[in-house]
């Protein structure tokens, strides 16, 4: 708040903090259920591959999850070292999600995180979002 006025951040701020929110979030509860099925995998002695390849994708996508809740943060204050933290957030989670399409997870179920992520690393690229963040 300013001046006792509440302070509404322009419209693209807003898309780019929801979408690295629901990124987050997403993210977080896959790599929470791959760890889980990692552990039950590592159960069943016939399962080990499965459950190291589990394991290390839900690492990796508890990883993206926890720097787009930060990346979530700098966008929201329009610090300017998010501009880059997102284009490092968004890469790596098409990596992640190629990563879990070769774990065996169906390309379906990961399309919708590679539109998002190939969306939002276009979107900053756009000068009015460049200059919002100071570039």
């Amino acid at each position: 708040m300013k001046d006792g006025k509440l302070h509404i951040p322009p419209m693209p701020v807003v898309v780019l903090t929801l979408l690295a929110i629901g990124l987050g979030a997403t993210t977080m509860a896959l790599g929470l259920a791959l760890l889980g099925i990692g552990s039950l995998a590592f159960l069943v002695s016939s399962a080990t591959d499965t459950g190291i390849m589990a394991t290390i994708v839900g690492a990796a996508q508890l990883v993206v999850g926890v720097s787009a809740l930060v990346l979530a943060f700098g966008l929201w204050f329009q610090r300017s070292w998010a501009w880059g933290l997102g284009l490092v957030v968004f890469g790596f989670s098409l990596i992640v999600s190629a990563a879990s399409v070769a774990a065996g997870a169906t390309v379906g179920s990961v399309v919708l995180l590679i539109a998002v992520a190939l969306l939002v690393m276009w979107y900053l690229y756009q000068p009015r979002v460049k200059a919002l963040y100071g570039h």
